[in-house]
This record gives C-alpha cells, sequence and structure tokens, in this order.
C-alpha cells in the first residue's frame, strides 16, 4: 500500500474511508449536502460499517447528519455500538461545535474527530483542540468556487481555501478533510486539482464526486493527499470497496 508523502491517514498510508451517513438512525446520502435530496441505503448503520471492515477498510468515516443540522452530536450512542463492532478506527463529524463535543465524540469511540465551521471561524477552538486531541483532531474546508463554505455549506466564509489552509497549518493542525461542495454526492469526478492545492499546504484527506477507481488511484498519486471518502459510488454500486483498495495498490 502507498505511503503517503507528508500526509496523514490510519498507519501513515493511503486510506479508503467507505462513509456511513446517520440520519435518524439509518444510513444515507445527501446530494450537495440537501437535506431534501436524501436517500436511504441501509436500516442497519452497525451491520455496515462490520460490512466494511470485512471487505478490508481499515477505517470508516461517518457523518452524523441530524447533529449537523441540530448543531450537536445527535446520534452518538448509535456511534458506540458502531465503534465496539468495529476493529477499525471511526471518523466523526457532523454537529461538533465545541470542544465538549469533541470529548464527548472521542467517549463514544470515535478515533478521529471531524470540526467544520466552528473550528473554521474560532482559532481559539482550534487551537484547543490541536492540545487536547493532537492528530486525531481534523478540520474539514468545504469549498465553493475556491471559498470556504460554512453552516451545512449555505454560507460562504469570504475565506480562500488556501488562505484557511496556511492557518490551519500554522496553527499545528495536522490533518483537513477537504470537500468541494459542488461535486459532493453528485459523482463528477474528484476535484484533483483543487484538492492537490490544499494538499501542498497540509496533509489532506479528499471527499466529493469520487466516481469509481480512476478516481481513487488519481487521488492517490497527488503528494499530500492522505486519503479519501467514498460514499456515493460505492453504494450505488459504481465500484467496490476491493476495487478501490486494488486501485491504491496499484
Amino acid at each position: 500500500m502507498r505511503t503517503s508523502s507528508g500526509g496523514r491517514g490510519v498507519d501513515s498510508v493511503f486510506t479508503v474511508f467507505p462513509a456511513i451517513d446517520l440520519r435518524g438512525g439509518r444510513c444515507v446520502r445527501l446530494k450537495q449536502g440537501d437535506f431534501g435530496q436524501s436517500k436511504e441505503y441501509d436500516a442497519d448503520p452497525v451491520a455496515r460499517a462490520r460490512e466494511w471492515e470485512i471487505q478490508g477498510a481499515k477505517a470508516i468515516h461517518v457523518v452524523d447528519l441530524d447533529g449537523a443540522k441540530g448543531g450537536r452530536p445527535a446520534q452518538l450512542d448509535l456511534v458506540r455500538r458502531m465503534a465496539s463492532a468495529v476493529s477499525v478506527p471511526i471518523q466523526l463529524g457532523g454537529g461538533m461545535r465545541d470542544l465538549d463535543h469533541f470529548l464527548a465524540a472521542r467517549g463514544a469511540g470515535a478515533g478521529f474527530i471531524v470540526a467544520g465551521t466552528a473550528a473554521v471561524e474560532s482559532r481559539e477552538l482550534r487551537l484547543r483542540a490541536v492540545e487536547e486531541l493532537g492528530e486525531s483532531f481534523v478540520v474539514a474546508i468545504d469549498a465553493r468556487d475556491g471559498v470556504v463554505a460554512t453552516h451545512g455549506w449555505q454560507n460562504s466564509s469570504g475565506v480562500s481555501v488556501r488562505d484557511l489552509a496556511e492557518e490551519l497549518a500554522s496553527d499545528g493542525v495536522s490533518s483537513v478533510l477537504f470537500t468541494d461542495v459542488g461535486r459532493d454526492g453528485m459523482e463528477e469526478g474528484a476535484a484533483l486539482e483543487e484538492t492537490a492545492e490544499v494538499a501542498r499546504v497540509i496533509p489532506t484527506i479528499a471527499s466529493g464526486g469520487v466516481r469509481d477507481a480512476n478516481d481513487v488511484a488519481a487521488l492517490s498519486k497527488v503528494s499530500g493527499v492522505s486519503g479519501v471518502i467514498v460514499g456515493t459510488a460505492l453504494y450505488e454500486g459504481r465500484a467496490s470497496l476491493a476495487e478501490l483498495l486494488a486501485a491504491v495498490e496499484a
């Protein structure tokens, strides 16, 4: 498996994260973060997490959509059951607005904590999180047309992606999760150039638009990109997890 160049990943390798998005206790996918465009795939996220591990996942990316909408973690009991059911790390995001939320997520078994709007807007919060969580703390950079989007992708921060990446690196954040909002759930192809620009500044996990094994293979070759999150392509059968893992090995 290819070692990431300066990137952060599970066991310091390029990591393919199957995504499990939780809504009402079930596994769903949204398009471009739109709750009105939701499709259910699994009634049992715990069984889905086990299945991803059986298929070879080295980590699983989980988003608490209800938490994201409500502004605080809403499904930590379910996350706890998922984390207990698998031996690979759970990377959890959604509704992470303050340090207490981060610590509660860690207490529920999450190995990595992803914070978006709150960490983007508050330097004090992210400095405290870096001190408390170290490499387990990941900041989500959600971008639309090169500008950071916040509050569930509804607002523009007015801050360029590049400027934020540089701020985060200087604050000691060890990894970011970069999503091109316009591509999320749309299977239009990974944002290779935009992801590479962020990865030149700080180790980056890519997200959004992945169509197939070719996209994953291309991302795995980008210096500084330590992993990729894949959701719709897996759930719609565009690619199997085995194919994605093989593409990284190749």
